[in-house]
């Protein structure tokens, strides 16, 4: 029975190995995870679609009794609370907010379409009001004002998270026109009368500059942001490498401290990071990316490429002050490397965990990876043209974190493995 004794050998030497053991188990799991998480709704069947509603409805008067009225507000009230059938579960997570900033919500995906209620809502549905009791009085339905409103949904055209949120949301609205008609006609005549759709109106609509844009040109800025992550991988390898063979140690001899020599390594691996984004721009455009905004987004885009392969670099000297050899880590930085580009959004949108408000802004529990705000950055430059005050924000952050996550790689990797001088 030798088959036996070799199958005793090889798993001996599999159990030894026990973190190429764990990242065979649990690389798999991970990924699992994350999946499951994005698009399985974590057990539920049904998830409430992000919508961000603009109410711009100034409100009416009504006629007979002279109250004051907003439907404006009776319409955002009824969306907050539309649930999906036999389901405890809401059809939105409503955002009340202004036109300006639900386009932005919109370009980073932080919800899937906008409502406009227009300022003159309120008094289209007076005006049709109006119009049904002079029909029951047999008055002249032509004698009342027609104000016609029409409501926005907005978006981008090309996700499909907009194309389910926008058939859902029209549905609501159709159903919310019919209730409205019937109860007018019920209390006035008890029968049929004048209908909405010469009052209420629904207009579908993509936000500026994104009438031709397509999945891919918003997933390949992510794909930079992959390429950027895998940096960690080349650096942990190298920088463990170079302790095996003494190389360090031997600079350290020299009196220059771990931060110049960790600091000196970021500046090949920052042109590395920028090289990056300009290669895989090119070829993005070629096979179909949309990109916006010319040179001046593309020098951004450089910059904040640097920012995010500094992370990376740092999370690599992280790896590496732990790291035995070369190939251990080289399979700890893809172990934790790919798994961050999905938890960053490189391939698709996660679900909202909003954690606390800076500067009126969400902080979600993704935005403590500075890589997040890599990706939002790059997103805002090249797929929208957008220029430095709309990614000023992000950049802030990146670089916030990007220095805290390069002190600790710093000091880890000095103490674990630059010691030899004392």
């Amino acid at each position: 029975m030798k088959f036996i004794s070799i199958a005793k050998k090889d798993f001996r030497e599999l159990t030894r190995d026990r973190r190429g053991l764990a990242m065979i188990l649990l690389f798999p799991m991970f990924f699992m995870l994350v999946f499951g998480f994005a698009f399985g709704g974590m057990g539920q069947s049904n998830e409430p679609h992000n919508l961000a509603v603009v109410n711009q409805d100034k409100g009416a008067t009504m006629p007979l009794t002279g109250e004051q009225v907003n439907f404006g507000n009776n319409l955002t009230k009824i969306l907050e609370d539309s649930q999906y059938q036999d389901s405890e579960v809401h059809l939105f997570n409503v955002t009340t907010t202004t036109e300006s900033e639900a386009d932005e919500k919109i370009k980073q995906r932080d919800v899937d379409a906008e409502l406009i209620i227009p300022e003159n809502f309120s008094q289209s549905v007076v005006a049709l009001i109006t119009a049904n009791l002079q029909q029951q009085s047999l008055t002249s339905a032509s004698a009342s004002t027609n104000v016609t409103s029409t409501l926005v949904i907005r978006g981008d055209t090309g996700y499909t998270g907009f194309g389910t949120t926008q058939g859902i949301l029209t549905g609501v609205l159709e159903q919310y026109q019919d209730k409205m008609v019937s109860e007018i006609q019920k209390a006035i005549t008890g029968s049929s009368g004048v209908t909405a759709d010469t009052y209420l109106q629904t207009r579908v609509e993509s936000i500026p500059g994104t009438g031709s844009f397509t999945n891919f040109d918003f997933m390949a800025p992510g794909m930079i942001v992959f390429a950027i992550l895998l940096l960690t991988t080349t650096v942990a390898a190298g920088l463990t490498r170079e302790v095996e063979k003494g190389t360090l140690s031997r600079l350290k001899l020299s009196k220059m401290t771990s931060f110049d020599l960790l600091l000196g390594g970021l500046i090949p691996w920052s042109l590395v990071a920028a090289a990056q984004v300009v290669i895989l721009l090119i070829v993005a455009v070629l096979i179909g990316f949309h990109w916006q905004g010319g040179i001046y987004t593309l020098l951004l885009a450089v910059l904040v490429g640097i920012i995010g392969g500094i992370a990376s670099v740092s999370l690599g000297m992280i790896i590496a002050a732990f790291a035995r050899n070369d190939r251990q880590a080289a399979n700890l930085g893809t172990l934790i490397s790919v798994p961050t580009s999905f938890l960053v959004g490189a391939f698709f949108s996660l679900p909202n965990v909003v954690i606390a408000n800076f500067w009126g802004q969400p902080f979600q529990l993704y935005d403590l990876l500075p890589w997040t705000h890599v990706l939002s950055a790059l997103r805002s430059t090249l797929t929208y043209g957008l220029g430095w005050e709309a990614i000023a924000y992000q950049v802030g952050w990146a670089v916030l974190l990007t220095v805290i996550l390069f002190a600790i790689g710093v000091g880890l990797f000095a103490k674990n493995r630059l010691q030899a001088e004392k």
